[in-house]
């Protein structure tokens, strides 16, 4: 069951270090971009964590500039998801990826791809590709 929420541009509440913000970043050509993690091990969701002095929102937008190079519209609902490892839940916003710009900060940290959702899902980190296929049905 995915649990949706909003987010008018709220600052980031309780404990930030129990969550991540992130995006699910599509085109209009109906394509994913993954990026891939600062290992370069597997292909993610650009994500990252909240700061107290701006909303996820903002965060989730300033998280897909720095990693992926994208700017565009980010929803103002969310999804959360619990997760493993380091932090207990992930929050993804749906972003309308409206330019790709070829110089952003982690360019040289990080692979970028635009890729077909059922692709997507194929070859993201496993706990990714279950997020991927539940906001595929929930954004398409």
């Amino acid at each position: 069951m995915l649990n949706v929420k909003q987010n008018y541009k709220r600052l980031a509440p309780g404990n930030i270090q129990d969550y991540q913000v992130g995006v699910f970043a599509f085109t209009k050509h109906r394509k994913l971009v993954l990026i891939t993690s600062k290992k370069a091990e597997s292909w993610i969701l650009p994500k990252g964590n909240p700061e107290k002095t701006r909303s996820d929102r903002e965060q989730a937008r300033e998280e897909a500039f720095e990693e992926a190079g994208l700017e565009g519209t980010v929803n103002w609902k969310y999804y959360e998801f619990d997760v493993h490892g380091k932090v207990k839940k992930l929050r993804i916003f749906p972003m309308k990826v409206e330019n790709l710009l070829d110089d952003y900060p982690e360019k040289n940290k990080r692979k970028r791809i635009l890729i077909p959702f059922g692709k997507a899902e194929k070859i993201a980190a496993k706990e990714m590709s279950g997020i991927i296929r539940k906001l595929r049905k929930v954004n398409f």
